[in-house]
């Protein structure tokens, strides 16, 4: 991980999709917020980005700005973080927990999924009240990031998580997460692409950007699921969602909102 005075330049853009993975010289990660993403680099990155407008003409370069890496860390983490039954800490810290509540030692780096966005906090929340029911044992995790929902899943009691992801810092910072957690033998990560060839599961876990999200909504493969849990989406969207979703896919109540974004826990029947 990097060290707090390691220097951040970190590039606001708006407008377009970033892609799933990005091969640009010194990048650190994505973090999209909105209607905007946010590139975080080791260095300048002034001439790469401008070869990477020219390619990607739909974003906009609105604000870039330096910053110490530890003062990133400072905004990002307001700690302890309370979601439902999990408590997440960024730091080494002592931490008193009820009878019921469940710790998360997540240091995210630059990669999205710290549990601060409300995609990432409904997607807990909705793991939360599945596996208050049921207790599926195998989980697949798309566009894993920090881990954070692999972890959370493996410690609410899967014996087996599949955690994918196309950006290897993603990879790596998943990988130190799972060891702080101590679910390394519960968490597979894989680096690559499995939209084409998804390990098989019970519990599917997708929060990912609306428009990638529509491409596993409109695949027959989905219903092989018993359960899934999907994010990533406005409320905007939901009606949109709602028609793409398989007939096998049925919404379980209640859906859950954190600042407009939505999350749906599916129970899928055989076909």
């Amino acid at each position: 991980m990097l060290k707090p005075e390691q220097p951040l330049y970190v590039y606001e853009l708006k407008g377009g999709v970033p892609p799933p993975f990005l091969n640009l010289e010194g990048l650190l990660g994505v973090w999209p917020e909105a209607d905007y993403t946010y590139l975080f680099f080791t260095a300048p990155a002034d001439a790469t980005l401008q070869l990477f407008f020219r390619e990607h003409p739909e974003f906009k370069l609105t604000r870039h700005y330096q910053l110490p890496y530890g003062h990133w860390q400072q905004l990002a983490a307001r700690e302890p973080l309370v979601i439902d039954r999990f408590k997440i800490i960024t730091r080494e810290q002592s931490v008193q927990l009820l009878p019921d509540e469940i710790l998360l030692r997540i240091d995210p780096g630059v990669i999205f999924g710290s549990g601060l966005h409300p995609t990432t906090r409904g997607c807990l929340r909705a793991l939360s009240l599945l596996y208050s029911t049921v207790n599926p044992a195998k989980v697949l995790d798309l566009g894993t990031g920090t881990g954070v929902l692999a972890i959370a899943a493996a410690k609410l009691g899967a014996q087996q998580v599949e955690a994918v992801d196309l950006n290897p810092m993603a990879i790596s910072t998943a990988a130190a997460n799972c060891e702080r957690n101590g679910v390394t033998n519960k968490v597979h990560l894989i680096m690559g692409d499995a939209r084409e060839n998804l390990p098989e599961a019970e519990l599917l876990c997708v929060n990912i950007h609306f428009d990638f999200l529509k491409e596993f909504l409109d695949d027959r493969a989905f219903c092989r699921y018993r359960w899934a849990v999907i994010g990533g989406f406005l409320r905007e969207k939901l009606p949109m969602v709602r028609e793409l979703l398989p007939s096998c896919a049925m919404v379980k109540e209640p859906e859950l909102e954190e600042k407009g974004w939505v999350t749906l826990i599916l129970e899928m029947s055989k076909l």
